[in-house]
């Protein structure tokens, strides 16, 4: 087919695109500033190309007092035995100068974009919130903004539930957080709309802390539609937001199943407030009964969008509860009580 010609008024002029403010060159004061050393992030990004090297494993060698710019410089001091020992210093072996030197640049700009947010990287150390570090998931390195002192809260509790939240439910989750905050515990979610959000939000009505996972940068504001949400927690001394994902990272499926872990991590106990077995929620159920956390639910009401509700009533332990179709603030400050217990 002939090509079509364009005539002279189709034709427009390409329209300029815009462009981001450039993040700073890295400076080694920002470091401080920070909270981690360009060497230190480097040395974690290189042994995250190890497959199979974990969170566990970093937490193993930090109980161990190992280096880990000194491993990499000698891949036969890694102190791991047997077979998975030798895998590991296999493929440390082939972490060359090369890529040792792009992990630093990597670092370095992760660095500079971190002080050019007013952001901060925690690494295992003095403000590493405690509760993530005794989980089975330490993620090495958690990128923050907000406020510090609210990451290392150690009275926490998740509250998570279905994007599609509806009554009575919500109005119980509402509650349920309320009176969270109202006894010195904070709230960690997912910062997804419904169930977490109004959750973070009763938190910060009631003058509260709670705490944001987020499943990708934290240059990146997800979901879109909570973008005026984001933009007053940023104000808001309470609120914090925590990603173990590096600036410029996309939120995706996968990431948002890490999400849902690392509140997990944060939490002495875990309430799903509404979900059906299939939901998202269902994850962060999946994950306190791996990480051994107190669960809690609201009694369902027979409708496919409580299914997940009735299936963790239908298999709680010692620990859990279901709390009632109405608000129960002294059921809930009993169930928060024995989290306090464990602290």
């Amino acid at each position: 087919m002939p090509e079509k010609k364009t005539s002279p008024r189709q034709k427009t002029t390409p329209r300029k695109k815009s462009r981001a403010a450039p993040t700073p060159d890295f400076r080694p004061d920002m470091e401080e500033t920070v909270g981690v050393l360009a060497t230190e992030l480097a040395a974690i990004y290189a042994f995250e190309r190890v497959k199979g090297f974990g969170p566990q494993k970093f937490k193993q060698l930090a109980d161990d007092g190992i280096n880990l710019s000194s491993v990499l410089m000698d891949p036969d001091s890694l102190p791991m035995k047997g077979k998975r020992g030798e895998t590991f210093r296999d493929q440390l072996h082939q972490i060359t100068p090369v890529v040792q030197s792009e992990c630093l640049e990597i670092a370095k700009r992760q660095i500079s974009t971190a002080h050019h947010l007013g952001a901060q990287i925690l690494t295992y150390g003095e403000h590493y919130p405690r509760n993530v570090y005794d989980s089975n998931n330490p993620i090495p390195a958690l990128y923050i903004r907000g406020g510090l002192s609210v990451v290392s809260h150690d009275r926490t509790v998740a509250c998570v539930g279905s994007r599609g939240i509806r009554a009575p439910y919500d109005l119980l989750q509402r509650e349920f957080a309320r009176v969270a905050v109202s006894h010195g515990f904070a709230v960690v979610s997912g910062f997804a709309l419904g169930a977490d959000s109004v959750a973070h939000l009763a938190a910060r009505e009631a003058a509260g802390r709670t705490i944001c996972c987020m499943p990708g940068g934290l240059d990146r504001p997800f979901p879109p539609e909570n973008r005026a949400v984001w933009d007053d927690f940023m104000t808001y001394p309470g609120a914090v937001f925590v990603s173990e994902f590096r600036f410029g990272t996309r939120a995706s499926s996968l990431t948002l199943r890490k999400r849902n872990k690392l509140i997990v991590a944060f939490a002495r106990g875990v309430l799903v407030g509404q979900s059906s077995v299939s939901g998202g929620a269902m994850n962060a159920y999946r994950f306190g009964k791996e990480q051994k956390k107190p669960l809690a639910t609201f009694e369902a009401d027979g409708s496919s969008d409580t299914s997940g509700n009735q299936l963790i009533s239908d298999e709680r332990k010692d620990n859990d509860v279901v709390f009632p179709k109405r608000a129960d603030e002294e059921r809930y400050f009993e169930w928060l009580r024995k989290l306090s217990s464990s602290i």
